[in-house]
């Protein structure tokens, strides 16, 4: 995917913050500092809807978008019972083997990866989709959905990499690894930015267009960064 592509697509999802932020939605709050927290009830009866957060990054690096995350088990959700279709409930099935495979991959960059900032990339993307599958889980378990997708084949995804393709990063070491790390992750990435704006165009839920708007941005921005570690 060119980058100029990626960008359009990206912007589609901007344009869905936008109109999500016309309506009021309050941020999210992150009241510890370790991960976002439920945004603050409007009143005792209606809890406001969460929105995503934009987040400060470390030293060196971009603002990251960090995700409304939903209530523990037995607690209402915000928006509960805003509507949902299918695509919202299959964007999150996709999403969760998607980003398992991304953790795999960044699990390979510590005592391979010769470059530092690529293992701290590396880092940065298993935290962030760690907490991104925690997020996904609680979606479906607040509305009683299981996490499979039944008769879908995850390898077919778009940015999947093959079993194949995984050996072979997992044998390279240096700058060899560097290169092809940044390869398969774009091209992974990619693959997930996809998947969020058809969730986009397709899905009716609040926090799965606020989730895929997020995943978007996260995504694009990683790939970015990526290539000025390997180019720059």
């Amino acid at each position: 995917m060119r980058l100029t592509d990626r960008r359009v697509l990206i912007g589609a999802g901007a344009f869905v913050v936008l109109a999500v932020a016309a309506t009021g939605i309050a941020l999210a709050s992150t009241p510890d500092g370790d991960g976002p927290g439920a945004a603050p009830a409007a009143s005792a009866a209606a809890p406001a809807p969460q929105r995503s957060a934009l987040l400060p990054g470390r030293p060196g690096e971009s603002a990251r978008v960090v995700l409304p995350t939903p209530p523990p088990p037995g607690s209402e959700a915000p928006g509960a019972t805003d509507p949902w279709n299918q695509a919202d409930a299959d964007f999150l099935r996709k999403m969760i083997p998607h980003h398992q495979q991304a953790l795999e991959i960044s699990a390979l960059a510590p005592g391979r990866a010769a470059n530092p900032q690529l293992v701290a990339l590396a880092e940065r993307i298993s935290d962030t989709q760690t907490l991104e599958i925690g997020s996904f889980r609680g979606w479906l378990r607040q509305h009683n959905l299981g996490e499979d997708l039944p008769g879908h084949d995850h390898s077919t995804m778009p940015g999947m990499q093959s079993a194949e393709r995984m050996a072979e990063l997992a044998a390279l070491k240096g700058d060899e690894f560097d290169r092809r790390f940044v390869e398969m992750m774009t091209d992974h990435h990619a693959g997930a930015i996809a998947m969020a704006n058809e969730a986009l165009r397709a899905g009716t839920n609040t926090w799965i267009l606020q989730t895929a708007t997020s995943v978007a941005h996260e995504q694009g921005v990683e790939i970015d960064r990526m290539s000025a570690i390997v180019i720059g």
